[in-house]
């Protein structure tokens, strides 16, 4: 049975160290210590998608590519799961016919079904609106075929021209919007490893955003690049808040290392992360099923960025700060390691022993003199005086010395003799 110690009345029990394991379940987790295991779960997601991008590309849309846009709307549902039977008929019979387009089908939540049909005009085209007008008439005699009873309702082209500079617009936003990330997380934290490990988290997210969307050849549009960079603005905010408690307890735990302390930041953060995400993306969820087909692939984007967002702050960039701050402490402890040796080193010839100097010749006896009331030992004493001189006269330092204590002696005698 343990013993639990109850406070006197009084006397409020001293709180629990932040971290401590009799703090729950939750503290005693060792996320910082699996830092490889998310690191390979993030390549793992990643890889796939950038297979399916170099092989297969991006499904571009009609912002991108130039050509024009024609929307049908369809007179009966198409049955379940057979939607890519149908999507590949009408892009053989349109290719017998001389006309190179993307066919997708888009359901409404509320309405009939729509036909969407994207197709390709040459860059050195004069009169693309004369093309497009030629395509439609195609278009609609073989999807008719295909599909009886459709009926068109929008239909407008976009030049190579405008696409070119729509694609230009878009990365120079996400390059500009990455570097002044970059450039206000160093000087809000004194610090570029902070602002790099932001801006490698940014990265991971836009990365997996293109590869889960190459995977699934969903359309890049002008609302994918609004979701792009609204998911890196997101990224950021999750990662700047882990950030902030990471430096806040690092004044308050002084004697932990910078791996202990970010691990409890995240744990005493990820609640926060958890609740957030799941809030965001069920409003997400509801408008993907029901705000109709022009919100679908902007909302799946933003559903998987958010997703991919709140994983990288927690495992990605703070993981990474640990990597570079315990490789500056090793760093740092090899340097005082190789001063204290150095500092050893030359204080070592200084500290040998010195040999013991000679010590000075003890001054010789001085005979004794009697007093002057007793004139034989003074005659005695007169006559030993020359003797001894004679005998072991010491050296005239030795008597400098000595008369010099016997002059302080008498002083001294005297002084008592007054005070008492």
């Amino acid at each position: 049975m343990r013993n639990s110690r109850v406070p006197p009345a009084g006397q409020a029990s001293a709180p629990e160290p932040a971290g401590s394991p009799r703090g729950g379940g939750l503290r005693r987790w060792d996320l910082v210590g699996r830092r490889n295991l998310w690191f390979a779960i993030s390549l793992l997601v990643i890889l796939p998608g950038l297979y399916a991008w170099a092989t297969r590309g991006l499904n571009q849309g009609i912002d991108f590519t130039g050509g024009g846009l024609i929307t049908y709307e369809l007179a009966q549902r198409i049955p379940a799961g057979q939607d890519i039977a149908v999507i590949r008929q009408a892009r053989d019979s349109l290719k017998r016919a001389g006309v190179e387009a993307r066919v997708q089908i888009a359901r409404q939540a509320m309405g009939k079904d729509q036909l969407l049909v994207r197709t390709q005009i040459g860059e050195k085209e004069a009169r693309p609106g004369q093309v497009l007008e030629e395509q439609k008439k195609t278009v609609l005699a073989e999807m008719s075929k295909l599909l009886p009873g459709l009926r068109e309702v929008d239909a407008w082209t976009v030049t190579p021209v405008v696409s070119k500079q729509l694609l230009a617009n878009a990365l120079k936003a996400v390059a500009f919007g990455c570097l002044f990330i970059l450039f206000w997380v160093w000087v809000r934290y004194a610090g570029v490893q902070w602002g790099f490990c932001a801006l490698v988290a940014l990265v991971h997210d836009v990365l997996l955003l293109l590869g889960v969307f190459a995977l699934t050849q969903k359309e890049i549009n002008s609302p994918f690049v609004a979701a792009a960079l609204t998911v890196v603005g997101y990224s950021v905010h999750d990662t700047i808040v882990i950030f902030d408690r990471i430096r806040e307890n690092l004044r308050l735990r002084k004697g932990s290392t910078f791996a202990e302390t970010a691990n409890i930041s995240l744990l005493e953060t990820m609640p926060r992360s958890i609740n957030t995400v799941l809030t965001t993306e069920m409003v997400l969820v509801a408008a993907f099923f029901f705000g109709g087909a022009s919100l679908r692939d902007f909302t799946f984007a933003m559903i998987v960025g958010v997703t991919t967002g709140a994983y990288s702050s927690i495992f990605n960039a703070s993981q990474l700060m640990v990597v570079l701050k315990n490789r500056e402490e090793r760093k740092l402890a090899t340097k005082r390691g190789q001063a204290a040796r150095q500092a050893a080193r030359q204080a070592a010839p200084t500290t040998r022993k010195a040999a013991p100097a000679a010590a000075p010749p003890a001054p010789a006896p001085r005979a004794k003199t009697a007093p002057a009331s007793d004139p034989e030992t003074a005659d005695t004493a007169a006559q030993e005086e020359p003797a001894a001189a004679a005998g072991s006269s010491p050296p005239p330092g030795d008597r400098t010395s000595a008369a010099r204590a016997a002059r302080k002696k008498l002083r001294a005698s005297g002084k008592r003799k007054r005070r008492f």
